[in-house]
């Protein structure tokens, strides 16, 4: 039997490139459905996959005809489910739930999972999953959980190749415009920094073009 089990997401920042990273699930909480993740449920699931080299599927709202990127990773900790993903934005499907996370139009995960009745208990209402088999975690519009939530969204930066490039990349680091266009023409000693501000800028730009390339 399959099972969607939906949490929130969090904040929004622009710093990367299309990354999200949170929680997908947290232990202890009752989501809308009455259901229950009892901590270390995921272990064996993920043990699985872990073995077999595969990953469960990002998806637009469970439908498995709309994959929107990669899971990167995904573990259990005491909190929860700990999950980090790579949307590609290649695709319409990524640019637009991208679009969407970045905005704040959108702001759910929900995880869906088979499971069997020997792995689950029935108690005042509540089901228990002491057990089950993650196939998939989701954006979705409609969270059914208020407990957990993603940590960060993020854009891309920009490549430093240009004048402009670099500024750009300064600015996404926290300089203001004016202090980006004096250390892209000047150096940091454009504003009265260390003369070694060139080993700096040349540091900035070999890690941005690096990062870009992951």
């Amino acid at each position: 039997m399959t099972l969607h089990h939906s949490l929130p997401l969090l904040e929004v920042r622009s710093q990367a490139q299309g990354l999200i990273e949170g929680y997908a699930s947290v232990f202890g909480g009752i989501d809308c459905y009455s259901s229950f993740i009892v901590k270390g449920a995921y272990a064996v699931s993920l043990a699985q996959h872990h073995a077999s080299g595969t990953n469960p599927a990002m998806l637009w709202a469970h439908d498995m005809s709309q994959p929107i990127g990669r899971w990167t990773s995904i573990t259990e900790d005491a909190r929860g489910l700990k999950v980090t993903g790579q949307i590609n934005l290649q695709t319409e499907g990524g640019r637009r739930t991208f679009e969407h996370l970045r905005a704040g139009d959108v702001n759910g995960l929900s995880v869906g999972f088979n499971y069997s009745d020997d792995d689950t208990e029935f108690s005042n209402g509540i089901t228990y999953f002491n057990r089950v088999d993650l196939q998939e975690i989701s954006v979705v519009s409609v969270p059914a959980d208020t407990s957990a939530r993603i940590s960060a969204v993020r854009s891309p930066i920009a490549k430093p190749t240009t004048i402009r490039g670099m500024e750009e990349a300064l600015e996404q680091i926290g300089f203001s415009r004016r202090e980006a266009r004096s250390i892209a023409a000047k150096g940091f000693a454009g504003l009265g920094m260390p003369d070694e501000s060139e080993e700096l800028i040349a540091a900035i730009r070999a890690a941005a073009v690096s990062f870009e390339r992951k």
